[in-house]
């Protein structure tokens, strides 16, 4: 029987539902545990027992490598190719494939490192250009980041030359200073999950709204306390569109793969965040409650607290404020449209997408490695 490589740095819950999902579906797993995926990290008996390999690689540079290894050297198909990886670990690579394709995405200016040792008044020259096509606020982000981390929202040129200045080369942002327009969400964005099997269109799989707790914080990522509400994005037919499509001109015909596109609402001369904010205040204390027992037990296996985790949760998608929360956001999204700023390779689930849509990527992860075997 042809085996599933399941290809990981660290063993997450998304990592044991997806063990889950192929064990009941009768797909059999070979764990590929990789720190170096330069070297050569599989065993010959390794490499002949499976055809195709989910890579759910934590480190991004360790997930380009490790589907373009596969590839190149070994001959297998990925989910997600290494041509998705490396589309979806560049905020620019992506946005100027959606702008070329007519996608709506949020203004922005990029102005490379290269030039910053060269320039006589390099910071002063940013921020002329920067203001050239944006105004202030804005937001600074890293070129290749996630969950937040390095994204800031910048109120003046004075706090902008600061922390332009301060700017260097990383592992997240390798590339320069990457200058976005701020659009003041309605007190949420969305997450919207795609998938693919080779030689059919993208389609959708599940939604949720990530809803901030305050204005003050514009980052809307759960893990930095973002509420997580399921959204019936077939209500929604041209968002549910406009997603496929933004997810499609990332893939190839041939591709099986799975994205998490993240997009922001935009309401014209409306302001629905006050109205959310206030449904929002009224379900802090059951999510804190969901919040909470992750912290608790996350150390421990996760099969152990999965099942308290998920009556936590149905207790949390049945309480009234939740379910006031659900149907405001549904209501601002019957009047707004979206703006697609990133889209995302290897993404959590098994927590929160999982849980607050009751929609399991595992069993899609699975299936395209079906499809593909």
């Amino acid at each position: 029987m042809s085996k599933v490589a399941l290809v990981y740095d660290r063993l997450t819950p998304d990592e044991v539902e997806i063990l889950i999902a192929a064990e009941e579906q009768g797909v059999g797993i070979v764990p590929l545990f990789v720190k170096d995926p330069t070297r050569v990290f599989l065993r010959d008996e390794d490499a002949a027992a499976f055809n195709v390999a989910i890579n759910r690689c934590e480190s991004k540079g360790r997930a380009l490598r490790v589907s373009a290894v596969l590839e190149s050297q070994y001959g297998k198909r990925v989910v997600n190719p290494s041509r998705v990886e490396a589309l979806c670990a560049s905020k620019l690579e992506t946005l100027n494939l959606w702008v070329k394709h007519g996608v709506d995405v949020p203004k922005w200016v990029y102005i490379p490192f290269a030039s910053k040792e060269k320039e006589t008044g390099w910071e002063k020259n940013v921020a002329d250009k920067v203001e050239g096509g944006l105004s202030f606020p804005l937001v600074l982000k890293p070129t290749q980041g996630s969950w937040g981390k390095g994204v800031v929202k910048v109120g003046s040129r004075k706090a902008f030359l600061k922390a332009v200045h301060e700017a260097q080369p990383s592992s997240i942002n390798p590339d320069g200073v990457f200058a976005q327009e701020y659009i003041a969400k309605p007190g949420f964005d969305l997450r919207i999950l795609c998938f693919k099997k080779p030689y059919q269109e993208p389609r959708y799989l599940c939604c949720i709204a990530r809803v901030t707790r305050t204005k003050a914080e514009f980052r809307t990522n759960t893990h930095l306390g973002g509420l997580p509400v399921g959204i019936d994005i077939p209500l929604f037919p041209g968002i549910m569109a406009e997603a496929s499509r933004a997810a499609g001109l990332l893939l190839d015909p041939s591709d099986a793969a799975i994205v998490a596109l993240d997009a922001m609402p935009v309401l014209e001369g409306e302001d629905e965040a006050d109205a959310v904010y206030r449904l929002v205040r009224r379900c802090v204390r059951r999510f804190d409650a969901v919040r909470a027992f992750v912290r608790e037990n996350e150390v421990r296996r996760y099969l152990r607290w999965k099942p308290t985790l998920e009556q936590l949760f149905s207790e949390y998608r049945a309480s009234a404020c939740y379910l006031s929360l659900k149907e405001k956001i549904e209501e601002v999204l019957q009047v707004s449209w979206v703006k697609w700023h990133e889209v995302n390779s290897r993404f959590d689930y098994a927590v929160n997408t999982r849980n607050a849509t009751q929609v399991n990527p595992a069993h899609t992860y699975v299936e395209l490695c079906r499809e593909l075997i």
